[in-house]
């Protein structure tokens, strides 16, 4: 079994808890949210994450593609559709169809909202960024109202 790690980030906007391993990123865990099992607490191989995300969070340009993510225990399909997520454009939105089509997945848009509600990392793998074709916001798997306040700080809405 993997070996999971946890650490708290301090933001203006609450505390994240950051769950990583050897690999890199496991999961990222919204304010007020927490992991069910306790994780031994240590410093993060990547210290500027810190930075970046409260940087983020105050509006500022924040590249996330230098971060390692652990997508173990993600089926193919759903990996597939998370990295094509990565690649929606900061200030820009992607509708369910068009990721499925842009993963080479034309077909599977309904399956690619279902995949998309189990990103485990969240504003790292952009998935806010990805709303309904009518323009809706659709579902997201953070607390609610912070799809759109993301989107807000983007420039996207």
């Amino acid at each position: 079994m993997k070996e999971l790690f946890k650490c708290l980030l301090r933001t203006e906007r609450g505390e994240f808890v950051v769950l990583f391993s050897d690999a890199g990123i496991y999961e990222l865990f919204f304010p007020g949210s927490k992991p069910d099992d306790d994780y031994q607490q240590r410093d993060l191989p990547w210290f500027d994450l810190a930075v970046d995300l409260r940087q983020y969070l105050e509006g500022k340009p924040v590249s996330w593609e230098h971060y390692p993510l652990d997508t173990s225990d993600y089926k193919y399909f759903t990996a597939t559709l998370l990295k094509a997520v990565r690649t929606i454009p900061r200030g820009q939105k992607c509708s369910y169809r068009q990721i499925a089509e842009r993963a080479g997945f034309p077909l599977a848009w309904r399956a690619a909202g279902q995949a998309l509600a189990k990103n485990r990392h969240p504003i790292i793998v952009p998935c806010h960024r990805v709303v309904g074709s009518n323009g809706k916001l659709g579902g997201f798997s953070g607390p609610q109202g912070w799809k759109e306040m993301l989107l807000k700080l983007e420039g996207a809405l």
